[in-house]
């Protein structure tokens, strides 16, 4: 609301014709009488019901002393992604192939992915596994082992073999989406997922990172950290093969990554999907 001109300022005409509200609301400056919870409603809302099916003067909230302890909530921002998204098998935005031949061997591939806090940005990221891989661990018992890495960009454009890094070393986190948030009270932010297709499951504990919550498959709501990364890590994973026996394993998991804090809507990113192709061939016994 505008006022003309400075000064104290009245419902009435005690103020003046210049510093009146009747003024600004279309009344005589010296109607007697005004009424903050019916008048000031009818004239700023006219023909309008804001709460209630009653008349305008009738509906509430009419007194200030309604509004005691209201909290208005507001919407962050937009997230940038970097990686594609999606809720299906046909959305992909990371691919772990791994192919081992050996003696009652066990294959396993995970991704893990994880969030962490720069300064006022919610950054979210992933990163293929080497540590967790298969069995039996002593070379000279493979006969054949082949993994692939390989992401799709937000253009839907995969990236053979596009994570820096290898299997032998390890890997460097590819950053997947990132979200702004601010200067905030009660930040906290959570990744959980769910198994859209195939035999999945979750990789427990991984060196280095906080892995679930109460269960592998949610962070359950954290205080983002610079440092301390809580993540999942969705896995495929066959049973140890005896001789000359096979299996494969091919789970397709949903990411969802969700943002709050005081006085903000919940945000929920896009989903981010994920396929860990893993077989295991025994071509001989123990």
């Amino acid at each position: 609301m505008a006022i003309a001109s400075s000064g104290s300022i009245s419902i009435g005409n005690a103020a003046g014709s210049g510093r009146s509200i009747n003024v600004e609301l279309g009344r005589t400056h010296n109607t007697a009488n005004s009424r903050m919870e019916a008048d000031l409603v009818t004239t700023a809302v006219t023909g309008s019901t804001p709460r209630g099916n009653d008349t305008v003067p009738e509906a509430r909230p009419h007194a200030f002393s309604e509004w005691y302890s209201y909290t208005h909530t507001q919407d962050f921002g937009t997230p940038t992604y970097y990686v594609r998204t999606g809720t299906g098998t046909s959305d992909v935005c990371v691919e772990i192939i791994h192919q081992i031949i050996a003696n009652e061997p066990t294959g396993s591939a995970n991704t893990i992915f994880y969030f962490k806090l720069n300064g006022t940005v919610v950054e979210f990221y992933m990163k293929p596994d080497h540590t967790n891989r298969y069995e039996p661990t002593v070379p000279n018992q493979i006969t054949s082992l082949s993994e692939y890495a390989s992401y799709w960009n937000v253009a839907g454009e995969q990236q053979v073999n596009g994570f820096t890094g290898n299997f032998s070393s390890g890997f460097t986190p590819l950053k997947i989406a990132q979200l702004d948030v601010g200067s905030v009270s009660g930040l906290q932010a959570r990744i959980s997922a769910t198994v859209i297709d195939g035999t999945g499951t979750y990789v427990p504990a991984v060196t280095g990172y906080t892995i679930g919550d109460g269960g592998t498959y949610d962070t359950g709501w954290r205080t983002p950290h610079s440092s301390t990364l809580y993540g999942i890590s969705p896995q495929g994973l066959t049973m140890p093969q005896g001789c000359f026996s096979y299996q494969l394993r091919e789970p397709y998991h949903r990411m969802t990554m969700q943002i709050k804090a005081t006085g903000y809507n919940t945000k929920t990113l896009n989903n981010f999907v994920s396929v860990h192709d893993v077989t295991a061939s025994s071509d001989g016994c123990v």
